[in-house]
C-alpha cells in the first residue's frame, strides 16, 4: 500500500514542474483531462485573461508527451506491484533495481519539465503566482511520509486486521514495520521541507532561469531516488509478513482501488 502512494506523490511532485495544474484543479488528473478542462478550471482558479488561456493550453499541449510518461511508468508500476505481491518469494534487491531503472527514465525529462516549468511561471502575475504558490503549499503539505508520521501505529494496524484477520504475531510485525518506516520517514522530513521553500521562493521570483529549475528538479528526483531501497525494503517485509491468502486480499483491494481512482479522475 506504501508504494501506491510514494509513486503517486513522486509524480505529482513532478507534476508540479509541468504546469502546477494537479493542484490548481484539485483532484483530477492532468494526464486524463482535455487541455480545455485544466484551462477552464485554472482560468477560474487564476482569473486568467484570454491570451494567458490560450499560452496556458500551449504549455499544457507540449507537456502532454511527459505526462503520457508519467502515465506509462505508473501502470507500468501498478502492474509489477500486483505481480510482485502475489509471487511467493520477493527479493528486496532486486525489486529496488526495477524500480530505479523505471525512476531513471524520468530523468531524461527533466530538462523539459524545468522548461514548462518556466513558461507557466512567465505568463502568470505576481498575484497569480502567490495565489499557485500557496495552493502548492497546501498539496505538498499532504505527503505520504507525513500522514505516516501522524497516523496512530495501532490504528494502522487495525485497519489491517480487520481487513486481513491478522493473527497476534502478524500485528507485532507490521507495527514494528511500521515504527521503522515512521522513523526513516522523520529524516527525510527536512529534505521535503527543504525542496518545498526553494519551489517557494522560485513562483515568488519576478523571473525564473530554466537552469536552475531543472537543478531543483534534479534534486528532487535524486531524494525521490534514494527512498526506492527504503520502499523496496518495506513491501518486501510486508511480503514476508503476510500468508498468500492475505497477499491476494492486498492486490485485489488496490486493483479496486486503483480502477475506481482512474475512473473518478474522469
Amino acid at each position: 500500500m506504501s508504494a501506491c502512494k510514494t509513486f503517486k506523490t513522486i509524480r505529482q511532485s513532478l507534476l508540479i514542474a509541468v504546469t502546477s495544474a494537479t493542484l490548481l484543479v484539485g483532484c483530477g488528473q492532468p494526464d486524463s483531462r482535455s487541455t480545455s478542462d485544466i484551462v477552464s478550471e485554472t482560468s477560474s482558479t487564476l482569473d486568467l485573461n484570454d491570451a494567458q488561456a490560450r499560452e496556458m493550453a500551449r504549455v499544457v499541449d507540449n507537456a502532454r508527451p511527459e505526462l503520457e510518461l508519467l502515465k506509462e511508468i505508473r501502470v507500468q508500476l501498478r502492474e509489477e506491484i500486483l505481480a510482485q505481491m502475489q509471487q511467493d518469494e520477493v527479493n528486496a534487491e532486486d525489486l529496488t533495481a526495477l524500480l530505479e531503472a523505471k525512476w531513471a527514465s524520468v530523468h531524461a525529462k527533466l530538462p523539459a519539465l524545468a522548461q514548462k516549468f518556466t513558461e507557466f511561471h512567465k505568463m502568470l502575475t505576481p498575484e497569480q503566482r502567490t495565489k499557485v504558490k500557496e495552493r502548492m503549499s497546501k498539496g505538498l503539505e499532504s505527503n505520504h511520509f507525513e500522514r505516516l508520521q501522524s497516523s496512530n501505529t495501532s490504528r494502522i494496524v487495525f485497519g489491517m486486521s480487520i481487513a486481513l484477520d491478522l493473527d497476534d504475531l502478524q500485528e507485532r510485525e507490521i507495527s514494528n514495520l511500521i515504527n521503522t518506516l515512521r522513523s526513516k520517514a522523520a529524516e527525510i522530513k527536512q529534505q521535503h521541507k527543504e525542496i518545498r521553500e526553494e519551489i517557494y521562493e522560485q513562483m515568488q521570483q519576478d523571473s525564473v532561469n530554466v537552469q536552475d529549475i531543472e537543478a531543483l528538479l534534479d534534486v528532487r528526483w535524486s531524494e525521490v531516488k534514494s527512498k526506492l531501497p527504503l520502499l523496496a525494503q518495506g513491501f518486501t517485509s510486508l511480503h514476508t509478513i503476510l500468508t498468500p491468502e492475505q497477499r491476494m486480499k492486498i492486490s485485489e483491494k488496490l486493483e479496486k482501488r486503483w480502477e475506481s481512482g482512474k475512473h473518478g479522475n474522469r
